[in-house]
């Protein structure tokens, strides 16, 4: 018996144009006619969820920030996870004084470092799903894109909690050479601050959230205040920050673009999130329940 469908947006219910396919849409609707609620759960904070899911006519929970934040269908916090705010003045103090760009989400919004820098890293992402697309048109539809136009641009990072006192839920570092930067501050800062969590969405950020901050802690909890078993939840990712909830859910599926190390925690594959990889993991997922 399915109870509940989880999905990871980038790189999951989203195709290469950053849309969510018809495939996919006729997929969770034909769940919802069955009785099933569907939910995100993402690294997006509402905002940028929520217009994806709006293009697609799909109204759901929300689980942002990597699982730091759940979000009911009208926009409302239900449960939210902070970084200390020592912790994360201290992190931020790292990336500037090592010049990453760096990006900040709260309750409220998501708050970049540089908008140049942002547009650089949206258009690496757009040119990694369409390597047959040129840079210049990737740069375009990043520019003129909902995670360009949607978020907000601060100087200094930091005052969003010694100034607004705005409590951070997740840091994002960006390099174009993560191997030889941002990983290895990410294990200094996970030796120095234990009650964080760090993981990653694609292969040039790191994205730091406190440690009960997990997509699977947050699934867990969402089952159990709605009366979900986690066995007969459907769970699908492709990333690193999705391994948490892969481990956590009774029918785990990585999609086939998904890191190779990410499939080794999912019980089953699908399809690309070219090829409707969502659409194809629900509808194995009903039919493997009903053999059972």
């Amino acid at each position: 018996m399915i109870e509940l469908i989880v999905s990871d947006m980038d790189g999951t219910l989203l195709d290469e144009h950053m849309d969510i396919p018809q495939e996919n849409i006729d997929a969770i609707m034909h769940t919802y006619n069955k009785g099933i609620p569907f939910v995100v759960c993402t690294g997006r904070n509402f905002t940028e969820a929520k217009v994806k899911l709006d293009e697609a006519g799909i109204r759901c929970p929300i689980v942002g920030l990597n699982g730091s934040i759940l979000f009911d269908r009208n926009g409302k916090v239900e449960n939210e996870v902070d970084i200390e705010d020592q912790t994360a003045l201290d992190i931020l103090d790292k990336g500037y004084e090592a010049g990453y760009y760096m990006e900040a989400m709260t309750s409220k919004n998501v708050y970049s470092s540089s908008r140049e820098q942002r547009i650089l890293a949206i258009t690496e992402l757009i040119h990694g799903m369409n390597p047959q697309m040129s840079l210049e048109e990737a740069r375009t539809r990043a520019t003129q894109s909902n995670e360009v136009t949607t978020i907000e641009y601060r100087d200094d990072l930091r005052t969003l909690v010694t100034e607004e006192g705005q409590a951070i839920i997740k840091i994002t570092f960006v390099d174009a050479d993560p191997d030889n930067t941002i990983k290895p501050l990410a294990e200094e800062i996970g030796a120095l601050y234990p009650d964080t969590h760090i993981t990653s969405s694609f292969k040039y950020n790191i994205e730091i959230n406190h440690a009960d901050g997990t997509k699977g802690k947050a699934i867990e909890k969402y089952c159990q205040d709605h009366g979900y078993h986690i066995d007969n939840v459907v769970a699908v990712g492709d990333n690193f920050n999705d391994v948490s909830m892969l481990k956590a859910a009774g029918y785990s599926y990585a999609m086939a673009n998904a890191e190779a190390e990410v499939k080794k925690h999912a019980k089953y594959e699908t399809t690309s999130n070219y090829d409707g990889g969502v659409a194809n993991a629900i509808y194995h997922a009903l039919k493997l329940a009903d053999s059972q």
